[in-house]
């Protein structure tokens, strides 16, 4: 069983090797001039250099201002959500809506228990019977 991708590789190969040999040759035949003194040595060729200090301080005031850009543009949008809430709620209790009996503060998440809350601000767990009849 034959692959013929590899085939065709190995035909491209063949071609291109007879092409590449006489530029080897030319290369092998000039004498290498000189490295001069100024360009970079091998060992520093793999080594990056850092940024420098000003970029650095550059990068840190951006992502800073950004910061404070987002920061305020969240702050004031959730503040006017809240105050559109606040004011609805203004306005369904001026239009008279006395649908809810119930105030919004006394009501309890589903499961809690019932509480009996007094005028002075103490709360007492209701038992049995009592949590039935409310």
């Amino acid at each position: 069983m034959s692959d013929e991708f590899f085939d065709d590789e190995q035909e491209l190969m063949e071609k291109a090797a007879p092409a590449a040999t006489p530029k080897k040759k030319a290369a092998e035949a000039q004498p290498s001039a000189p490295a001069p003194q100024d360009a970079p040595r091998a060992s520093d060729a793999g080594r990056r250099e850092p940024p420098p200090f000003w970029m650095v301080l550059a990068i840190a005031v951006i992502a800073l201002v950004l910061g404070v850009v987002i920061g305020y543009l969240i702050g004031t949008s959730t503040a006017y959500s809240a105050l559109q809430v606040v004011q609805s709620d203004e306005a369904l209790e001026a239009y008279g809506d006395s649908s809810s009996t119930t105030d919004s503060s006394e009501m309890l998440p589903e499961g809690h228990p019932q509480l009996d809350i007094k005028e002075d601000g103490t709360a007492t767990v209701v038992e049995g019977d009592e949590a039935d009849a409310s």
